[in-house]
């Protein structure tokens, strides 16, 4: 992957853009006053990745503006559904007890037109699952992934394809919290990028009970040596003081809501 892919590039000098990030691999022209994208994950490619040409069973997708427009916008951002985030190891958190703890999250990349931010497409850099977060009556649609939560980062090598997430929970209840997985609503995150790193805006979470709502506030507080200029991507939804909902709370799949 090239040093720094994020930022507003001119296709009119290249014959062929190629972006190489997590398992997503992109080719990206300009020709005949089309914008044209094609793109694949590494496993559904064999043999060797050829920067200068998808393969054979990729297909390109084309887009015609009006006085074609030749330079575009590439720059990472959040999912579009809420993430189901396991913790590293099992864990209790004792009654009125706070802890941090990081989550690396998988990032998707977009790319639009750089004059009026129009979007042409948006990906995952790694192929996601869904499932059904909460029971058959009440929950959400989201994506399961390997992401865990840590609570120290610093043996972790960085990867350019992941978001590391600050989250702090707090421990409201009479009762020891269970911390085996939890529901991370991303969409209303910034991103950040620090010595090539990326990084989100911290998250509170506030446990009141297995049967009760948690609260969950996007601070806006950033890591130490990050700050608002720094910012690459802003939230997918507008950012609220606080939201009420279920956040630790079992699983429940079912093919039938699924769709699968």
């Amino acid at each position: 992957m090239e040093d720094d892919i994020w930022g507003t590039i001119s296709l009119k000098d290249k014959n062929i853009h190629f972006i190489d990030i997590g398992d997503l691999c992109l080719w990206i022209k300009y020709e005949d006053n089309e914008i044209r994208i094609a793109y694949s994950y590494r496993d559904e490619v064999s043999g060797d990745i050829d920067k200068q040409e998808p393969p054979n069973a990729v297909q390109w997708v084309r887009w015609a503006h009006k006085n074609g427009h030749d330079r575009v916008r590439i720059l990472p951002a959040f999912a579009d559904l809420p993430l189901i985030v396991q913790s590293e190891y099992s864990l209790k958190v004792s009654p009125h007890t706070t802890i941090q703890v990081f989550s690396r999250i998988p990032i998707w990349i977009t790319i639009a037109l750089a004059h009026d931010d129009y979007l042409l497409l948006e990906l995952p850099v790694l192929k996601m699952s869904k499932t059904w977060f909460g029971t058959p009556i009440e929950g959400e649609l989201c994506y399961h992934t390997t992401t865990k939560a840590r609570r120290d980062l610093s043996k972790l090598k960085p990867e350019p394809y992941l978001v590391s997430c600050p989250i702090t929970i707090s421990n409201k209840s009479p009762e020891a919290l269970d911390f085996e997985s939890f529901c991370f609503r991303v969409e209303r995150l910034g991103i950040y990028k620090h010595d090539g790193t990326l990084w989100a805006d911290e998250t509170q979470i506030t446990y009141h009970g297995e049967e009760h709502h948690s609260d969950v506030i996007m601070t806006g507080k950033l890591p130490e040596g990050i700050n608002k200029q720094m910012q690459l991507t802003k939230p997918r939804r507008q950012i609220h003081a606080s939201l009420t909902t279920r956040t630790f709370k079992r699983l429940f799949e079912d093919a039938a809501i699924l769709g699968s």
